[in-house]
C-alpha cells in the first residue's frame, strides 16, 4: 500500500499496519514504512524523506511504536529546521553511528572507509558495498588492520578468481588499495598491504564483452527456458521483458507497478532508479503489456514486479531478513545457470541489452532511436542541443522487437525481412 495523509492518527497508523506492507506520507516528508515482516510484527519505521544537493535522501527516525506519530512529527520537524541551515541529516546519523565502529578491524575499516569515500559520493555506491559484504568481510573483516598481510589479499582475489568473476576481482583490488591506503595516511597502520599487486593478480586486463544473442541462440534459450521445469515462468518473464524492454536488470528487477501504466502502456522510469539518472517514459509493447499482466498475478498483490521469493532466510541457524523487498539481483543469473545450454557460448543478463540493440539495428531501427530506447545520452554537440524524446520512434521500435520476441518465445518463426518491407524501413 502506497498514499499520502497528512491527517494521519494512531488509528489511522494501526489500521495501516494490519493491513500489511505500507508506504504512507503523512506530511513533510515524514513517511509510515512497514515490510510484510515488520507488519506481521507489529511494528513499522518513522522515514524523514528529503533532498539534500540535488539528491533524494532519507533518514529513519525510529520505530513505530516505541516512537509515536507525536513524537516522529517533532523529531521531523527538528531534522528539517537542520536542513534548513545546511546539514546533510541522514550524514550527520551515519557519522554517529561511526563513532561506535571498532576501527581497529578490516571490517570496521571498510564500513569507515565506504561511509567517508563512497556513500553518498560515489556514482554506484551499492556496487561497492556489495563486494565488500560479499567478498572481503568474509575472507578478511575480523583481522586487525595491522595484522593484514600480502599474503591474505592475495587469497581474497584467489578465490574470487576461482568463483570465474575476474572483474570483481579487479574491483575488490582497487577498493582494497583505497580502503588501507586510507588507514595508513591516518598513520593506523604503516604501510599497504596491497601495495605491488596490479591487475595481473586479480581478475587481468579486461576486455570489453561484444557477445549478443542471436535467432538461433535465442530459440534455443526459450526452448530450454519452456522445457526446463525447475526454471520458472516468473524468471522466464523477466528474461523476456529485459530483452524487450532494453532496460538494464535491476532496473526492473526492482521495479513497482505504480511506476507502469499498463492501460495507456507506458512505464514512468525515474531518474533515481536508472544508472545514469535520466528518467525517461518506456513505451510498453501490446506483447509487453501481455506479459505484465500475467507476472502481476504472480506478484500476488506485492508491490514489486517481481517481489523476493523469500522474505526471512537462514544464516549460521539464525532467521535473517532479507536485504531486498525485491528478488536478489543474483537471482536471474543462478536460474539461468541451470539451464541445459551446453550448445550455446556463455552470455549473461548483462548481454542481453547488446542482444536487443544489435537486434533493432537488424529491423531497420534509426541509431538515434535505439540509443534512445536503451536511455542512452547523445554524445558530443547533438546530444546537447538534440533533447527530442523519439517516443513515438521507439514505440514502433520496440513493437517491432516484441513481436520477434513473442514469436520466439512461442517457438515461432519470424520474417524479419518482410516486417521490413511492411513498415517502409
Amino acid at each position: 500500500m502506497t498514499g499520502f495523509e497528512t491527517n494521519a492518527t494512531d488509528k489511522n497508523l494501526r489500521a495501516w499496519l494490519n493491513a500489511g506492507p505500507t508506504d504512507r506520507g503523512v506530511g513533510d516528508g515524514l513517511t509510515f514504512v512497514a515490510t510484510v515482516a515488520s507488519a506481521r510484527r507489529g511494528k513499522a519505521s518513522w522515514v524523514l524523506r528529503y533532498r539534500y544537493g540535488g539528491r533524494e535522501k532519507e533518514k529513519t527516525l525510529g520505530r513505530y511504536p516505541d516512537v509515536s506519530l507525536k513524537d516522529a512529527r517533532e523529531l521531523a520537524r527538528k531534522d528539517r529546521a537542520l536542513l534548513q541551515q545546511g546539514v546533510d541529516v541522514g550524514a550527520a546519523k551515519r557519522r554517529e553511528k561511526l563513532k561506535a565502529i571498532d576501527m581497529h578491524n578490516v571490517e570496521g575499516l571498510a564500513s569507515i572507509w565506504y561511509e567517508r569515500h563512497i556513500a553518498g559520493k560515489y556514482k554506484h555506491p551499492e556496487v561497492v558495498e556489495r563486494v565488500i559484504r560479499r567478498h572481503i568481510k568474509p575472507a578478511i573483516g575480523k583481522l586487525p588492520v595491522e595484522e593484514v598481510r600480502p599474503v591474505h589479499i592475495d587469497g581474497v582475489l584467489t578465490k574470487i578468481v576461482a568463483a570465474g568473476a575476474p572483474t570483481v576481482a579487479n574491483d575488490a583490488l582497487r577498493y582494497m588499495f583505497r580502503m588501507f591506503h586510507f588507514a595508513v595516511k591516518r598513520k593506523w597502520i604503516d604501510s599497504n598491504p596491497v601495495y605491488g599487486f596490479e591487475i595481473s593478480d586479480a581478475g587481468g586486463t579486461e576486455k570489453s564483452r561484444v557477445r549478443w544473442l542471436n535467432r538461433e541462440e535465442l530459440a534455443a534459450l526459450s526452448k530450454a527456458m519452456r522445457e526446463t521445469s525447475t526454471f520458472g515462468r516468473p524468471n522466464e518473464l523477466a528474461v523476456w521483458l529485459l530483452l524487450a524492454l532494453c532496460v538494464r536488470k535491476m532496473e526492473l528487477l526492482s521495479s513497482k507497478w505504480s511506476e507502469f501504466d499498463l492501460d495507456n502502456g507506458v512505464w514512468l522510469l525515474r531518474p533515481s532508479r536508472t544508472k545514469m539518472k535520466s528518467a525517461i517514459d518506456i513505451p510498453l509493447a501490446p506483447a509487453v503489456v501481455e506479459w505484465l499482466r500475467e507476472l502481476k498475478v504472480f506478484a500476488c498483490g506485492s508491490d514489486h514486479l517481481f517481489p523476493a521469493r523469500r522474505l526471512i532466510h537462514m544464516k549460521a541457524g539464525v532467521p535473517r531478513k532479507n536485504r531486498f523487498e525485491h528478488v536478489s539481483p543474483d537471482t536471474l543469473n543462478v536460474a539461468l545457470k541451470r539451464l541445459p545450454l551446453d550448445d550455446i557460448e556463455h552470455f549473461t543478463v548483462h548481454d542481453m541489452r547488446r542482444t536487443a540493440r544489435t537486434h533493432m539495428a537488424a529491423l531497420g531501427v534509426d541509431r538515434f532511436v535505439a540509443e534512445r530506447a536503451l536511455n542512452h545520452k547523445v554524445r558530443d554537440v547533438e546530444g546537447v542541443y538534440n533533447q527530442y524524446d523519439y517516443f513515438e520512434e521507439r514505440k514502433l521500435a520496440l513493437s517491432r522487437w516484441a513481436m520477434l520476441l513473442a514469436a520466439t518465445s512461442r517457438g515461432e518463426a519470424f520474417n524479419v525481412i518482410g516486417m521490413r518491407q511492411r513498415t517502409g524501413t
